[in-house]
C-alpha cells in the first residue's frame, strides 16, 4: 500500500473514528486504527466490538491499493502534530509503515488485515432519514439521563421509538427521565423500538452536522448511522425497556414559572452549602416566590436565596437533588422554566416555557425526602 494524503484531510479521519478506539484493551488489535485503500479512496475504521466507525476520503495520490492496521495512539498523536503538509504512506510486505514528509520520516509495525475485526454486514431494508439537526437535538436532550446502573441495563441507553406520525426519544436513571418527541416524522406503518448504548450516541453527536440528512438502517441487534463520508455500526442494548408512560404524572396541577437563568445560578450558589452526599436544595414556594436553601450539618454550612417567580398556588416545601436540578435546567432552551408540582412526594414535570413547533419535551425528577 502506497499513498499520499494532507495532514488536515487525514486528521479529520482519525477524529472521527478516535472516540470509539480503547486506549487499553484485553484484545490488543483494538487499540489499532484499520486503513484499506482502493483505487479512489481511503477508508480507516476504529472499533471496540460494540461499536464500529468508518470514514472514507480521497488521497492526493494513490500508487498501490492495501490494507493494514496501525497503532491508534502513536499515529494520532503524530498526525495530530504536524502542520497541514503532504504525508506519503507505504507499507511494505511486512506490514512496516513508513511515514514521509519534508520535515523527517517515521516508521511503525502495522498489523496484517487478517487480524483486524471483520466489519459488521447489515442485511435490512427497514431504514430511516433524518434531519441532522433535529437528531442532533433529540439525542442531546436525553443522553444525560441515562443510567449508569449495570443492574438495570435496558436503562444503559436512549430508548427510541421510531412510530407511525412520531420520533420519540426517552432516557432515564430512576430519578429523572428525560422524553422528546418530534411530530413532524412520517415513519413506517410497523413501530421501531430500540435501545442505543451511550457511546454510540456521543458519537453521532460528535460526528453529525447541524446541516443534511442522516440515515438510520436498523436490524433485530444492530444499528447502523450514515452521515457524510462517515458509518456507525453499534450494537443495541438488550432488554425491554420499562413503561415510562407510567411514571410520568398527568395530574400535577401546580404550576411554578421562574427565569432559568436566575434559577440555575440561585442552585449552583446555595447548593455549595449543601451536603456532599445528597447535594440536598430545598424549594420553598408560595406567593409568586421561590426560595432555594440548602445546609450541611456537618460542616455548619447553611444558603438561602429567594427569587420572583409565578406561583399562586398553595405553598409547597420540595428538596431535590442540586446535581439533577442543574441537569435539567441546562436543557431549557426558553428564558423560562415550568416546574409542574403536586405534592412534596412527587415527581415534578419541568419544561420550557414555550415548546418548539412540532416538538414536545419534558423532563421528570423525583423529590428527595427533606431532612428534620
Amino acid at each position: 500500500m502506497k499513498f499520499s494524503i494532507l495532514q488536515e484531510t487525514l486528521f479529520q479521519c482519525l477524529q472521527k473514528v478516535s472516540g470509539v478506539v480503547p486506549s487499553k484493551s484485553t484484545t490488543p488489535v483494538l487499540e489499532n486504527v484499520f486503513f484499506e485503500l482502493d483505487e479512489t479512496f481511503l477508508k480507516i475504521t476504529g472499533t471496540d466490538l460494540e461499536v464500529t466507525v468508518t470514514t472514507q476520503t480521497e488521497p492526493e495520490r494513490i500508487d498501490k491499493t492495501g490494507a493494514v492496521a496501525l497503532p491508534a495512539r502513536v499515529l494520532i498523536e503524530m498526525i495530530r502534530s504536524l502542520p497541514n503538509i503532504l504525508i506519503q504512506f507505504d507499507v511494505d510486505k511486512n506490514h512496516k509503515v513508513k511515514m514521509t514528509t519534508d520535515k523527517g520520516f517515521y516508521q511503525v509495525s502495522g498489523i496484517s488485515k487478517d487480524n483486524f475485526p471483520e466489519l459488521p454486514k447489515l442485511t435490512s431494508s427497514v431504514s430511516f432519514e433524518f434531519d441532522n439537526a433535529k437528531l442532533h437535538r433529540m439525542f442531546s436532550k436525553t443522553i444525560f439521563a441515562v443510567s449508569a446502573d449495570e443492574l438495570r441495563p435496558a436503562l444503559m441507553g436512549v430508548f427510541v421509538q421510531i412510530l407511525q406520525n412520531e420520533f420519540r426519544m426517552v432516557a432515564t436513571d430512576g430519578h429523572r427521565l428525560s422524553k422528546i418527541v418530534d411530530q413532524t416524522l412520517k415513519g413506517k406503518q410497523k413501530p421501531v423500538n430500540l435501545i442505543i448504548p451511550p457511546k454510540a450516541v456521543q458519537l453521532v453527536l460528535k460526528n453529525i452536522s447541524g446541516e443534511g440528512k442522516s440515515k438510520m438502517v436498523v436490524e433485530e441487534k444492530l444499528l447502523c448511522f450514515s452521515f457524510n463520508n462517515t458509518t456507525l455500526f453499534t450494537r443495541l442494548v438488550e432488554g425491554q425497556y420499562p413503561d415510562y408512560e407510567r411514571v410520568i404524572p398527568s395530574d400535577n396541577k401546580f404550576v411554578l414559572t421562574v427565569d432559568k437563568d436566575l434559577l440555575q445560578s440561585s442552585v449552583k450558589r446555595v447548593s455549595l452549602f449543601s451536603n456532599a452526599f445528597t447535594h440536598q436544595v430545598r424549594f420553598s414556594i408560595g406567593n409568586n416566590q421561590l426560595t432555594v436553601m440548602s445546609e450541611d450539618q456537618d460542616i455548619g454550612g447553611e444558603a438561602k436565596e429567594s427569587l420572583e417567580a409565578r406561583y399562586a398556588e398553595d405553598p409547597l416545601e420540595i428538596g431535590y437533588n442540586a446535581v439533577y436540578v442543574l441537569d435539567l435546567l441546562k436543557q431549557i432552551d426558553t428564558e423560562s422554566v415550568t416546574f409542574h408540582l403536586k405534592t412534596p412526594m412527587s415527581a415534578a414535570l419541568v419544561k420550557p416555557l414555550d415548546q418548539q413547533p412540532g416538538e414536545q419535551f419534558e423532563m421528570l425528577i423525583m423529590p428527595i425526602k427533606l431532612n428534620a
